[in-house]
């Protein structure tokens, strides 16, 4: 599935769910619910698009995305953020959202 076709099945199914504006590239994939399908987006690419895209450091990146996406309040139409970080940092490595 392209991210056009998945924003297209979107529409059709939840014309009310939310889109994280120039995050497009970080779509994976859609989450049905019973009210409607929602957005599903990567942890690391939405991480990685800010670093690149903005030239934000890893520090400065997860900053503006737990304040600027992650910690919006949009209801029952909000987007499911997906962490896969584990996919790039290992087994044996700590994810970078665990705090112990």
């Amino acid at each position: 599935m392209t991210i056009a076709s998945i924003k297209e099945a979107l529409s059709k199914d939840n014309p009310d769910a939310y889109i994280y504006d120039d995050l497009d590239e970080a779509i994976i994939g859609l989450v049905h619910k019973d009210n409607g399908s929602i957005l599903a987006y990567s942890f690391t690419a939405c991480i990685g698009i800010f670093m690149e895209r903005d030239s934000m450091s890893l520090e400065d990146a997860l900053d503006y995305f737990y304040f600027n996406v992650a910690g919006l309040i949009l209801g029952e139409n909000q987007p499911m953020i997906v962490d896969d970080s584990i996919l790039f940092l290992g087994e044996d490595n700590v994810s970078i959202n665990d705090s112990s």
